[in-house]
């Protein structure tokens, strides 16, 4: 039955002319028909997995609504969460999709009630997905060198990113591409991103890092914006761990590291052999965040 909806889709596909990143898949196969499916279950339509005319006017007014169509069928602006692609304020995502098997699929409605950020120690946010897959691993996002964010996983699926189940489970994973080594930074600088921040005076368990990369001011904008989206989807606190005088905690946090905490960590919060993030402001940046949701 498989090869004759897969063979209906590419008929159908070539006719009207959608692609299967619509859906949230990437060829004409089995995930996309398990995806046609679930996206016709959610809008009462007949599940067959087979894109007819209605299904396809139902995904076509869901791509005109929320995102944007490149020529080949991309769908370029918006954050898919469960399914749906969402509209974003920001001038530049795109959604990417990472192979099946890297991630835990959730079929009912997942509520995330934490995030946590990595940074990727790669080059690039292409670089990070090859790596990911071949890991079997996964994260939600990917801010690129350019302040792209580059989504990998449907907010409702489970990434493998914290090395923690009840973490995994209950967290959205955001990872900045960054190669943290300065060796690196004539790289960036040769790509035509600039030469970035260095940072040297961050402390993490306790211990001060040899001097490391920090981030591109546009990634850090593309990344409040990322949290003020995921606060608003999911409503995710704008809080992160802090001490009794209000800074930072730069140490493993035990409510983060038992999925207990509601808000934004950093990986080193949830383990002691992680530093990242080192050197990023997480206090002053989930208060601005908190800021403008104040304003409205």
């Amino acid at each position: 039955m498989g090869w004759r909806i897969n063979w209906y889709n590419k008929r159908s596909a070539k006719k009207y002319g959608w692609h299967p990143f619509w859906f949230g898949a990437s060829e004409f196969d089995q995930v996309l028909e398990i995806r046609v499916k679930d996206f016709q279950k959610h809008h009462g339509l007949s599940a067959d997995g087979m894109v007819g005319p209605k299904t396809y006017r139902r995904i076509l007014t869901q791509v005109n609504r929320f995102g944007e169509q490149t020529s080949t069928g991309e769908v370029t602006k918006g954050i898919m969460c469960n399914g749906i692609i969402k509209k974003i304020d920001w001038d530049d995502t795109k959604i990417d999709l990472i192979k099946p098997g890297c991630y835990k699929k959730y079929k009912s409605e997942r509520k995330p009630t934490m995030i946590v950020t990595h940074w990727d120690a790669t080059l690039s946010a292409s670089l990070c997905k090859k790596i990911l897959e071949k890991k079997g691993i996964s994260t939600h996002f990917v801010i690129d060198n350019d302040g792209s964010i580059v989504q990998l996983l449907d907010c409702n699926h489970a990434g493998w990113h914290a090395g923690n189940r009840k973490v995994n489970n209950a967290s959205i994973g955001i990872d900045f591409s960054n190669a943290f080594y300065t060796k690196y930074n004539k790289v960036y600088a040769r790509r035509g991103f600039g030469l970035r921040p260095v940072l040297d005076d961050s402390v993490v368990h306790g211990v001060k890092l040899r001097s490391h990369l920090g981030y591109y001011p546009r990634q850090i904008n593309a990344y409040k914006v990322l949290l003020d989206f995921l606060h608003n989807e999911y409503g995710i606190p704008m809080e992160c761990p802090t001490d009794s005088k209000g800074n930072l905690i730069t140490r493993v946090h035990s409510q983060s590291k038992r999925a207990k905490f509601k808000g934004v960590v950093c990986h080193y919060h949830i383990s002691r052999k992680k530093i990242d993030t080192a050197g990023l402001e997480l206090n002053s940046i989930v208060e601005q965040v908190r800021g403008w949701n104040k304003k409205d």
